[in-house]
């Protein structure tokens, strides 16, 4: 709790709200026209509530006080008349000006949402998904009540006011001198809780997202976190995450508690004022007792948009802290460029990495150091070694998820880094280390980087990917929804449909990433002669029986190309290789003499 106090009374991020508002004005370019036909409305409304408030005082002067019921028809017909209008004109400035804060929301949330995926993978690798999410939904909501919703109450705050003290002045210019004497309290206390409200606002918007990140992480992992009984820890986390948005929170109620009874006090002590000078000028002669009665009904309803603007500044502050969320992922570059015009029309399949190298952001040390070889086509080159020396480094580079910090990278004899990236990568297909499902049927994942794929392509595809038999087992065929991530699936059946997905991309280039995980040696070969045909393929892969089938074989070691040669060439060397290969041959042996074993005890 120590801690989140701490951050709440920190000091905040210097963004003014008139750079927040010159930031996301822009995104109601389409919608300013709804938006000044809501302030007319809305400003023609205390107009209306004005004029009832001038009926009051009549009806009070000449009709009670006089003992006259000759106007009393005209000023009942006006008084409803009057309360109509005013109705109607607070239903239709509020609906445009909502409607229009509405695709606000939508341009907006697109706009991020197109930003983000222009953004290297380095970007999310370092953010929570939840916080991602968070700063997409609540907060362009909250950005939304500061810049339309906010925008448009201001100044029907202020239109309120100007009518409302205008009336005042025109009654009793002395009495309206009288009430002003409290509007200095009004600003002082509103400025004091606003600025406490926006430090307020921004740890409560920090907090709502990690929890965001740590519920998504747990839910996603939910075998693993009950496999190994982790319930009661997790458990603990989220309580500690929640309990620190309850502090924010509960800080923020405080604030807004104690800022409600005070500016009240503040309107009673005017209003007061007010009677006490009232009934002396009254007594004098100076006011009749409608119009002080009609003016401390208005002067009530004047202190209506005070109150309003002062919750305002509460809300706006609330919302800049959303604003600056949101500005600092508007504000990432993407690390890869994607400026080029140029296309990649010739299809000569074929990879060259040229003396690459490559180091992470902020970091001294290579991952790779001098990386060269080519991959022709047709030509299947497997890239070994251990964990952690740089292999998927390589995908990444040739997919520009990264750009290398030196040399040159080509496909198809185009430089990566000079081309289209739209068009780089519709050249290559790719299954990655992780099956990649997302929620939606069997044909909507394997056509997805096809979407315009006949239902015979999708089947064929599926076949050599030996998935359409299992999928014609399943409930609706290739219509069946197989769950987020693909929880509906076997890591195998998942991986099947990964291998389909680049199968019907029909590329010239094909990198595979540990491919056949989840996949038994003979499916492996059966799909894997039909995947590399007529490719130039690159496999990343610890499997060493898989890499044995490759042309050629490059031995990754501390960033380098240490061995490079056919299975064969790099087994006569006696090198870093055989020793792998040893080692996995001894690991095989090890599981074929222990599992009998096993299975007699």
């Amino acid at each position: 709790m120590e801690e989140t106090k701490g951050n709440i009374i920190g000091k905040a991020p210097p963004v003014p709200v008139k750079e927040i508002f010159s930031r996301f004005w822009p995104y109601t370019k389409n919608y300013r026209k709804w938006i000044f036909v809501g302030l007319i409305f809305i400003a023609l409304q205390p107009m209306a509530l004005a004029g009832t408030v001038w009926l009051l005082q009549i009806f009070i002067d000449n009709v009670l006080d006089a003992r006259n019921l000759s106007p009393l028809y005209w000023i009942v017909l006006l008084y409803f008349g009057f309360s109509l209008a005013a109705g109607i004109f607070s239903f239709s400035g509020t609906f445009t000006t909502n409607w229009a804060g509405q695709k606000f929301i939508l341009a907006l949330r697109k706009h991020l949402y197109e930003h983000l995926q222009s953004l290297s993978l380095h970007f999310f690798e370092g953010r929570k998904l939840g916080d991602i999410i968070a700063r997409l939904t609540s907060d362009i909501a909250s950005i939304e009540r500061l810049i339309v919703t906010g925008a448009t109450s201001a100044l029907s705050y202020v239109f309120q006011l100007l009518v409302f003290i205008g009336m005042l002045f025109f009654m009793e210019w002395k009495l309206a001198l009288t009430s002003m004497i409290v509007v200095p309290l009004f600003y002082i206390i509103t400025r004091y809780f606003s600025v406490r409200m926006k430090m307020a606002s921004r740890e409560r918007s920090r907090r709502m997202g990690a929890i965001n990140s740590l519920t998504e992480e747990s839910f996603s992992n939910i075998s693993l976190m009950q496999a190994f009984n982790q319930e009661e820890n997790e458990s603990k986390k989220f309580h500690n995450q929640n309990l620190a948005a309850f502090t924010a929170k509960m800080y923020k109620v405080r604030l807004k508690s104690t800022f409600t009874p005070v500016v009240s006090l503040i309107e009673t002590m005017g209003t007061l004022i007010v009677m006490i000078f009232g009934a002396f000028l009254l007594m004098q002669g100076e006011v009749t007792i409608g119009i002080l009665v009609a003016f401390l009904t208005l002067l009530r309803r004047l202190y209506s948009p005070v109150r309003g603007l002062s919750r305002l500044l509460n809300t706006i502050y609330s919302a800049s802290a959303s604003a600056e969320r949101v500005i600092e992922f508007m504000e990432q570059k993407p690390a890869v460029s994607s400026d080029s015009s140029i296309k990649i029309e010739k299809d000569e399949p074929g990879i060259i990495f040229e003396n690459v190298s490559f180091a992470y952001p902020h970091k001294k040390n290579n991952v790779l150091s001098n990386i060269s070889f080519i991959v022709d086509s047709g030509e299947t080159v497997a890239l070994v070694g251990a964990s952690g020396v740089g292999k998927s480094t390589i995908l990444k580079m040739l997919l520009r998820f990264y750009e290398p910090t030196e040399g040159k990278i080509y496909l198809n004899n185009y430089a990566v880094d000079e081309v289209d990236l739209q068009s780089l990568r519709e050249r290559i297909s790719v299954v990655f280390q992780e099956a990649l499902i997302f929620d939606g049927s069997v044909r909507e994942n394997i056509s997805y980087g096809k979407p315009d794929a006949t239902d015979e392509e999708i089947i064929n595809a599926a076949k050599k990917a030996e998935a359409h038999e299992f999928i014609e087992k399943m409930s609706e065929g290739y219509d069946t929804n197989v769950g987020q991530k693909g929880r509906n699936l076997s890591g195998g059946q998942q991986q099947r449909l990964a291998i389909a997905r680049a199968i019907i991309k029909d590329t010239s280039v094909l990198i595979l990433d540990e491919p056949a995980d989840g996949l038994d040696g003979s499916t492996e070969k059966r799909v894997m002669k039909d995947l590399m045909r007529d490719t130039a393929t690159l496999i990343i892969t610890h499997n060493l029986k898989t890499a044995r089938e490759a042309d050629k074989i490059l031995y990754i070691y501390e960033g380098e190309i240490n061995e490079i040669g056919t299975h064969d060439e790099l087994m006569a060397l006696n090198g870093n290789y055989k020793k792998l290969y040893n080692d996995q041959q001894g690991e095989d042996s090890h599981e074929d003499v222990m599992i009998p074993r096993l299975a007699v005890k």
